[in-house]
């Protein structure tokens, strides 16, 4: 699948049109209407505008691959989001991070065994 195939399926699925697409991303509708027909190529802020505005990665628009295994899992795009900013974290950061859902999650169960 071409990007131009991969734009227009997404912004579909999306049930977004190629105006409203525009709007989200700062440009002419004319200009996605030009990208789904393979007549060019968005540039760097365009082409990143577009997957912010679709729900996807820049790899995916522009090569139909995906580095991110979290996109197949089934998870919210929040929580993807969130594994994402704690990927950033350094060490100590990320143990904290873990503590804390280790902790809520805990907690969580211990409620559902009392509320039983």
């Amino acid at each position: 699948m071409t990007f131009a195939e991969r734009l227009k399926v997404l912004r579909k699925k999306r049930g977004i049109s190629q105006a409203d697409l525009a709007n989200l991303i700062d440009v002419h509708f004319t200009q996605v209407s030009r990208y789904e027909r393979g007549e060019t190529k968005p540039n760097v802020k365009a082409i990143t505008s577009l997957a912010n505005a679709l729900d996807t990665t820049v790899d995916y628009l522009m090569n139909g691959t995906s580095n991110d295994a979290l996109e197949d899992t089934g998870l919210d795009k929040e929580i993807i989001t969130r594994f994402k900013q704690i990927q950033e974290l350094s060490t100590e950061e990320k143990k904290t991070v873990f503590s804390l859902l280790d902790a809520f999650i805990a907690k969580s169960k211990i409620e559902g065994i009392l509320n039983t």
